[in-house]
C-alpha cells in the first residue's frame, strides 16, 4: 500500500499492475477517501479478473456509483440498470436501486425538452418504493416525484399550448382536452380548460359559415364547462364576453339554447 502514498506515479503503477488484490485494495481506499476520479478506473480494471468471484457486485457496485459521484450520469445509468439486473439479491441492490432512480431524476431535462427520462426516473422512484416500501433512503422522494410529474404536466401543457399559439385551433382543442385528461390535477387545468373554450370560439369565428353556429354551439358548452369548474376565474369576465357573442350567433339563426344559462352553470 505504499504506492497510495507516492503521488500519481505510485498510482499509474497501482493500475498497470498485474496485482488484483492491491488494486483492489487501493480501489476501495480511494473510494472511501472519496477520490473516485481514481478508484472508478481501478474498480473498471477488475471487472473481468473479479467476475464470477464473490467480489464482483462489490466491483461492479463501486465502480457504478463513482461514476454516479463524478456526474457521468449517463455511464452510471448504464452500469446501475446492468447492476440491478445481475444482483438482484446482492447487499448493494437496495442502493442500487435507489441510486439509480436519482441517476435518473439528475439525467431529467427542463419540462421543455425532452421528458424520457423524467419518466424512466418516475418508473425507477416507483420500482424502488415497491421493493423497498420501508427503505430510510426513499424517505425524502415525495419532492423529487411530485417535481418529475411537474415537468411533466408542464411539459404537456406547453406542447398543448403551442398549438394554439401557432393558430391551429382545431389542434389546440385536441391536445389541450387531452392534456386535461391525463392531468386531471394539472396546476395549469384553469388555464387550459380557458383555452379549450377560446379556441372553440375563434375556431368557431373564422370557420366558413355553413359550419359557424355548430361550433358555435360547441364553444358555448365549453363556457359551460369552464364556468362550471372555475366560477371566480380571472378568465371570467373574457368568457362572458365570448359566451355572449357565440350566444347572439345562435339566436339570430333561431337556434334555442335557453335550457341552460350563465346563472345556471353554478348551481
Amino acid at each position: 500500500m505504499a504506492f497510495l502514498t507516492a503521488g500519481c506515479g505510485g498510482y499509474n503503477k497501482i493500475l498497470k499492475s498485474s496485482d488484483n488484490e492491491l488494486k483492489y485494495k487501493a480501489a476501495l481506499k480511494y473510494f472511501n477517501k472519496g477520490d473516485f476520479a481514481r478508484s472508478t478506473p481501478l474498480f473498471e480494471a477488475l471487472g473481468m479478473p473479479f467476475e464470477g468471484t464473490q467480489r464482483q457486485d462489490t466491483v461492479n457496485y463501486y465502480e457504478a456509483k463513482g461514476y454516479y459521484m463524478l456526474h457521468d450520469y449517463e455511464v452510471a445509468d448504464s452500469y446501475l440498470a446492468n447492476f440491478c439486473r445481475v444482483f438482484g439479491r446482492s447487499k448493494f441492490a437496495e442502493e442500487a436501486y435507489y441510486l439509480r432512480a436519482k441517476n435518473l431524476y439528475r439525467m431529467s431535462f427542463r419540462s421543455e425538452l425532452d421528458q424520457a427520462n423524467t419518466v424512466k426516473a418516475i418508473a425507477a422512484f416507483s420500482e424502488f418504493h415497491s421493493k423497498y416500501p420501508e427503505s430510510e433512503l426513499g424517505k425524502n422522494d415525495k419532492n423529487h416525484f411530485t417535481e418529475l410529474q411537474n415537468r411533466l404536466d408542464h411539459k404537456a401543457f406547453m406542447s398543448a399550448k403551442l398549438y394554439y399559439q401557432i393558430d391551429d385551433y382545431k389542434a389546440a382543442i385536441v391536445a389541450l382536452r387531452n392534456s386535461v385528461k391525463d392531468y386531471p390535477n394539472s396546476q395549469y387545468k384553469e388555464e387550459q380548460m380557458f383555452l379549450i373554450l377560446k379556441s372553440s370560439y375563434v375556431y368557431a369565428k373564422k370557420s366558413v359559415k355553413k359550419r359557424q353556429a355548430e361550433r358555435y354551439i360547441a364553444a358555448i358548452d365549453e363556457y359551460y364547462n369552464f364556468m362550471s369548474e372555475f366560477p371566480e376565474s380571472k378568465y371570467s369576465k373574457e368568457a362572458e364576453n365570448m359566451y355572449q357573442e357565440a350566444l347572439s350567433f345562435t339566436k339570430k339563426r333561431g337556434l334555442s339554447l335557453e335550457a341552460e344559462t350563465p346563472q345556471d352553470v353554478n348551481k
